[in-house]
């Protein structure tokens, strides 16, 4: 799966020396859903291993984000709690290196991963949960195409305060009109 400046790919069990600087960054996890905190490189080896594992037995997916030219790992797509009775999946993303935010690379990667989740797997609704403070993130799906389904108020516990969490989805339908794919 690949785009003119991204590509998807498996995961690898040495992506966690990638991957333990993303998730030791203070400022860029706290943009995320997940409990923000310091990691061991052991720790991250297993959560990278486990995630393969899922991956693997279906249970998740969980994708590296790759740039085309030099084949740089930036990030990490995934679709989770697949629902294969109800059509239905969360997805996440995740930009861990800061150079190559806000360049719209995650959308791609997104459109990418769309493409999978309403083709390859059947579903027919990919929802997002995103945490109000972080507004890069609103802004991406909203332009992708998402639609403002409610709010969780006062769901996330981060740096002293309550924040929202903003519900988003895109509906198969919804895709295949935004991206001319019908």
């Amino acid at each position: 799966m690949e785009t003119t400046r991204v590509y998807l790919r498996a995961l690898e069990p040495d992506d966690y020396l990638v991957s333990y600087k993303w998730r030791n960054d203070r400022e860029l996890m706290n943009g995320t859903i997940g409990i923000p905190r310091f990691v061991s490189k052991e720790t991250e080896r297993k959560w990278v291993l486990k995630a393969i594992e899922e991956h693997e037995t279906g249970k998740a997916i969980r994708l590296a984000i790759c740039l085309k030219e030099n084949h740089q790992h930036i990030g990490y797509i995934y679709l989770e709690s697949i629902d294969h009775q109800n059509k239905s999946c969360v997805i996440g993303t995740l930009i861990g290196e800061r150079k190559f935010q806000k360049q719209g690379l995650a959308s791609e990667a997104r459109y990418l991963i769309f493409k999978y989740a309403f083709f390859e797997l059947g579903m027919n609704r990919v929802h997002a949960r995103i945490l109000s403070i972080n507004e890069a993130s609103r802004r991406s799906a909203e332009q992708f195409g998402y639609v403002y389904e409610g709010t969780l108020r006062k769901a996330i516990y981060r740096n002293g305060e309550f924040h929202d969490v903003l519900l988003f989805s895109m509906l198969r339908d919804e895709f295949l009109d935004k991206y001319n794919l019908r």
